[in-house]
């Protein structure tokens, strides 16, 4: 009977383990899904955050209270200092429902006032407080300086050593934040026919607020951490004194119910913030155990939960299974949405590219219209030129053909001047013989002879001398000897000749005073003679070549240049020996040259005219290009910005993917815990549960009621009038470090 009864024990004390554990999942995913924390600098705010997210955990399972009249709610306001020692209690109290008149109430209270209406009140003896109501709710206040039923305290450790709160600050480290929970509700109470001493069953939730910019890496023991970005909530639940009640110390199975949370993470320049902690002894009447009060009902109760743990066992499985599948399809949706993302961006910086280069390319376009109107321009100049061109040319061509003839005839003429030259140089020759013989006959001519051979008349305003040829002869031919020739006597008669008629013509006439006789004016006849002498003698010096001590070429080395220019100008206007250069060739190849480049200018003046009837089509068309080139650009840059438009959709896509492949994998990890924890929880507590469930149970049940009713019992800290409903919780405020 007694192994029944341990064993039984064991399977109660799991079970209700597991509703705890329950109880407490279902809080946490409460607050997860309808708590959303809101920034907030303030420290007001952000107590005021802590005691919301704190109450929302028991509000989830305090069972409200029927309404059956009068009744009284309590909430116990604590503050404390960091550590968590007490400073100052203050009590709210709400009054519900009560009825005009006087209505009695026991409160331990002082300073108490009311906080919302005008009702007024009486203290009396034994902490009555006797109010006037006016059938509204009553809601009033005041301090006790009373020990807490339950309290907590927070102790601190930095890098394993404990450390003050006042000297964590600013500190960096590793750190670790406990709450603990000290019930000092204790009841001696009778279970079963035996006397023991119980706990008030109260529930812990303490909440602090952890910035993420010193806090990171934050994890929680009994607890569960909360964050939306730029702070951490972390919320822990315990039960302290339960294990006691349940009398877990007997048992064999491994039944662990928190009564500390413990907060661990990495901080860097700490701060310590307000924490908040709330205490109620309601959570217990939530599950309802005062309802196992027989074998049958726990039977009925063991059956029912195999038979959920057993769908539960299927259903984990099978969601395990489904989001295993969930998670492979999102993979390869994220794998596409990636190749989409990096495809979408790499169109996107094409186009964007494009269209960069597309202003460049308008541009060009222009450049290239400018060009092809200035190049339809330059062709209608060459046109026009060519034209001229090819006139030139048939101008140049003619004309080397004359100069080519008269470059021949030239080279004809230079070899008869060769020719000429040679029999000038023989007659200078010969000339100049005579001439040495009649040189000093000449150089003899007295003043009688000239006067002789000149004739000078002389007018009133004019003289005129004439050279008498026939005494120019006689005078020729009294000075040359027997062997000169006809010939020779020719050419020296003519040159006196000359040489007197340019003496008489060079008379200073204006200078001599004209007299009606010649032969009264010997001036002028000396003059005459003395110009005609001078003259002789010039025409003896140019054909000796000799003047005084001057060197001065005669007539016969002109001769000699003459024939030396001319054979060399017959060299170079004729065709020469085919190895030199000459005018000749020059002007035959000139003259080819011409007719070919004649042919040359014909052929471009054809293929500028083609160029000239092809310029307005193309003109047209660079026209066309240019204004395609502006509709383009236009549509690059339309397309640029649907492409950017696509890359951002597609890498908005793609962290979607991702994100929802992370939350697929959690899921599907999660539903592989819960899984896994179910086959877990089926196996070792459920099988066990239904295996060893033989015996008697009623010690175990016994303990839960008595439980049960201490729960119940305990409805005010600061005072209830007997008969009178009431609840109460406690909030308990620890300050930060800078409060």
């Amino acid at each position: 009977m007694n192994g029944n009864k341990k064993i039984a024990k064991k399977i109660v004390a799991g079970s209700m383990a597991v509703m705890m554990a329950a109880g407490l999942a279902g809080t946490y995913e409460y607050h997860n899904n309808v708590m959303q924390v809101q920034a907030a600098e303030q420290k007001d705010k952000d107590t005021q955050e802590l005691k919301e997210t704190a109450e929302n955990v028991l509000a989830d399972h305090a069972t409200d209270s029927e309404d059956t009249g009068f009744s009284k709610e309590e909430s116990v306001y604590v503050k404390a200092d960091a550590s968590g020692n007490v400073k100052k209690t203050t009590v709210s109290e709400w009054l519900k429902n009560p009825e005009k008149g006087t209505i009695s109430d026991t409160s331990e209270l002082k300073d108490i006032k009311n906080v919302k209406g005008d009702e007024t009140f009486e203290t009396g003896s034994n902490n009555n407080v006797s109010w006037k109501s006016e059938g509204n709710d009553i809601y009033y206040q005041g301090t006790i300086d009373k020990e807490l039923p339950v309290d907590v305290k927070v102790s601190y450790k930095l890098d394993g050593k404990s450390i003050s709160p006042k000297d964590l600050k600013g500190k960096s480290g590793k750190v670790e934040i406990q709450f603990s929970y000290d019930n000092k509700s204790k009841q001696t109470v009778n279970v079963n026919g035996e006397d023991v001493e119980m706990y008030t069953p109260f529930t812990m939730v303490s909440a602090m607020m952890l910035s993420s910019d010193e806090y990171s890496n934050v994890s929680v023991e009994n607890g569960k951490l909360i964050s939306d970005g730029d702070k951490n909530i972390v919320v822990g639940v315990a039960f302290p004194g339960l294990a006691n009640d349940l009398n877990l110390k007997d048992l064999d199975m491994d039944i662990d119910i928190p009564e500390t949370v413990t907060i661990t993470a990495d901080v860097k320049d700490a701060t310590v913030g307000t924490s908040i902690t709330m205490a109620s002894a309601e959570l217990m009447n939530e599950f309802g155990l005062d309802d196992i009060d027989s074998f049958d009902d726990l039977q009925d109760s063991i059956d029912d939960l195999e038979d959920a743990t057993n769908q539960l066992v299927d259903g984990s499985k099978e969601a395990a299974d489904g989001s295993k599948e969930l998670a492979d399809g999102v993979g390869t949706l994220n794998d596409g949405a990636g190749t989409l993302a990096s495809g979408a961006g790499t169109l996107a910086d094409g186009v964007n590219t494009l269209n960069e280069k597309s202003g460049t390319l308008v541009s060009g376009v222009n450049t290239l219209a400018s060009g092809v109107q200035a190049y339809t321009g330059g062709v209608e100049e060459i046109y026009a030129g060519s034209n001229d061109l090819v006139s030139g040319a048939q101008e140049l061509a003619s004309g080397a053909d004359t100069l080519n003839t008269n470059i021949a005839s030239a080279a004809d003429g230079a070899n008869s001047l060769v020719v000429g030259a040679k029999s000038l140089k023989n007659g200078f020759e010969t000339a100049k013989t005579t001439l040495d013989k009649g040189i000093n006959a000449l150089n003899n001519v007295t003043e009688e002879n000239i006067k002789n051979s000149v004739t000078v008349t002389v007018n009133t305003d004019d003289v005129t001398a004439i050279v008498n040829k026939p005494e120019v002869t006689a005078i020729v031919n009294k000075y040359v000897d027997e062997n000169t020739t006809e010939e020779e006597k020719e050419v020296l008669t003519k040159a006196v000749e000359d040489a007197l008629g340019q003496c008489t013509a060079s008379v200073d006439k204006d200078n001599i005073k004209v007299e009606k006789t010649v032969n009264g004016n010997a001036a002028l006849i000396t003059q005459s003679v003395q110009g005609a002498q001078a003259c002789m003698n010039g025409v003896g010096t140019s054909l000796t070549q000799k003047s005084g001590s001057e060197e001065k070429p005669s007539l016969l080395d002109g001769a000699n240049s003459i024939e030396s220019g001319a054979t060399r100008l017959a060299g170079v206007l004729g065709m020469g020996d085919g190895k030199t250069l000459t005018i000749g060739t020059g002007a035959a190849g000139l003259a080819s040259g011409s007719k070919k480049l004649l042919a040359g200018t014909q052929k471009l003046q054809a293929g500028v005219a083609q160029l000239h009837d092809n310029s307005a089509p193309l003109m047209a068309g660079v026209t066309s290009l240019k204004d395609g080139g502006s509709q383009l650009a236009s549509g690059v840059s339309q397309l640029a910005s649907g492409a950017n438009q696509v890359a951002d959709g597609a890498g908005t896509l793609s962290n979607g993917t991702q994100t929802l492949l992370d939350g697929a994998n959690t899921l599907a990890d999660g539903n592989q815990t819960l899984a896994d924890g179910m086959q877990e929880y089926k196996e070792e507590a459920i099988d066990k549960l239904t295996d060893f469930f033989n015996g008697d149970i009623s010690g175990v049940t016994d303990r839960i009621d008595a439980m049960t009713n201490l729960a119940k019992e305990y409805k005010s800290f600061a005072g209830i009038s007997d008969g009178i409903s009431g609840t109460t919780k406690f909030i308990i405020e620890t300050e930060g470090i800078d409060d």
